[in-house]
């Protein structure tokens, strides 16, 4: 992502958000880790504050031996993993997750080459993977720019505080607000939750 480029842009598109961005001050983007690791993370996140998701995925790195691949998860019992504070529903879906780049390794090359519609498809085939897990894959794993996740409940209530006054807001009013930072919905997204 070419942060430097993109704040300039949505500085001139959107002088509210510019606000933000001046407040907020830099930011960097992490370095990926693996697109099956990001995955599993993603899972571990779901519907989860960001302090309890850090903890139970710290708990599930120990029981991996800090080896996150397919085959290393598929052998770990689901005791094991409950151990570590998956649910019963997250172990189902890492496994499935798990079954999937074990089925086909090419998922670990082929995503990179695709449109941001067609990953989505992809990954949503996957038991537990949903538009948001695809969304959040396509920011932090293959850093695609243009990316806006109007399910994220801290990007809606970011931008219902700053845009809307506090108002709840349904989606289609949202994507609508986000259309004018377009091409670079992924960066205005960052300062939205780091704003929070």
């Amino acid at each position: 992502m070419n942060i430097e480029l993109a704040v300039e842009h949505l500085n001139r598109v959107d002088p509210d958000l510019g606000k933000i961005i001046d407040r907020v001050g830099p930011i960097a983007v992490p370095l990926p880790k693996s697109d099956f690791e990001t995955l599993i993370d993603s899972v571990v996140s779901q519907q989860l504050s960001t302090k309890a998701a850090a903890t139970i995925m710290s708990r599930v790195n120990q029981v991996l031996d800090f080896v996150i691949l397919p085959a290393q998860i598929l052998e770990t019992s689901a005791e094991d993993l409950r151990s570590a504070g998956l649910s019963r529903q997250k172990i189902k879906y890492v496994y499935a997750i798990s079954e999937a780049f074990m089925e086909d390794p090419s998922l670990n090359t082929k995503l990179h080459t695709m449109t941001d519609e067609d990953v989505i498809a992809e990954l949503t085939k996957i038991k537990g993977v949903g538009v948001w897990t695809a969304q959040m894959f396509l920011m932090f794993t293959l850093l695609r720019e243009d990316v806006f996740p109007v399910g994220d409940l801290g990007i809606r209530k970011g931008m219902e505080k700053h845009f809307f006054g506090g108002e709840k807001q349904d989606h289609p009013t949202l994507i609508d607000r986000a259309d004018r930072w377009k091409p670079f919905r992924s960066v205005a997204s960052l300062y939205i939750w780091r704003s929070m």
